[in-house]
């Protein structure tokens, strides 16, 4: 074995073969590091965070509370509008700065102040700035329309309006309950 350990060490000498081992390992961290700069691009949650828009938001409502009316009333296609208050809103991460000075004169006193509010931002891949987002607030939900076989029937409706407004988390005066007329082309 101390033999083969010779060899390698007679060839390590040879000035050719260091050179190009140093290549070929110069080769492999690029070639790795270009892997790595991919999946670090598209993985990065504070950049690639999936952005809703507010009309996509009402229509994942609106889909969420269809499958609460057909679960309950049995309509397979029951007809669901949602009304919001406003659109996203954003809480942006800032600082405050604030200063204030006082200077006496003989016969006056002057006292100033100012303050001063800054958003903290981060660079982003194209060399831009987007300010730092603390927090995404959804809009509240103003009002629910839905209309269904069996709506005009109380017991139905009932279950319904409890259900929904369970799950959106509003009073029962925003939610209207009207029975719709069986089609059989449904």
């Amino acid at each position: 074995m101390s033999e083969y350990f010779n060899k390698i060490k007679e060839k390590v000498k040879n000035p050719k073969l260091l050179i190009i081992l140093g290549i070929i390992g110069i080769a492999l961290i690029l070639v790795s590091s270009l892997f790595e700069g991919e999946k670090s691009a598209n993985t990065s949650p504070v950049l690639t965070s999936e952005e809703i828009s507010t009309e996509e938001y009402r229509e994942t409502l609106e889909e969420n509370v269809g499958q609460i009316v057909k679960s309950i009333s049995g309509d397979k296609k029951p007809t669901v509008v949602i009304t919001l208050e406003s659109g996203i809103r954003y809480d942006y991460a800032d600082e405050f700065d604030t200063s204030s000075s006082n200077s006496t004169a003989e016969t006056s006193q002057n006292e100033s102040s100012s303050s001063s509010k800054t958003y903290i931002t981060f660079r982003t891949d194209d060399g831009g700035e987007k300010p730092l987002i603390i927090t995404k607030i959804m809009p509240e939900v103003r009002g629910v329309a839905i209309v269904c076989e069996g709506g005009d029937n109380a017991e139905i409706s009932e279950k319904i309006k409890s259900a929904v407004t369970a799950a959106l988390n509003i009073t029962s005066k925003r939610v209207c309950i009207a029975g719709g007329y069986i089609n059989e082309k449904r």
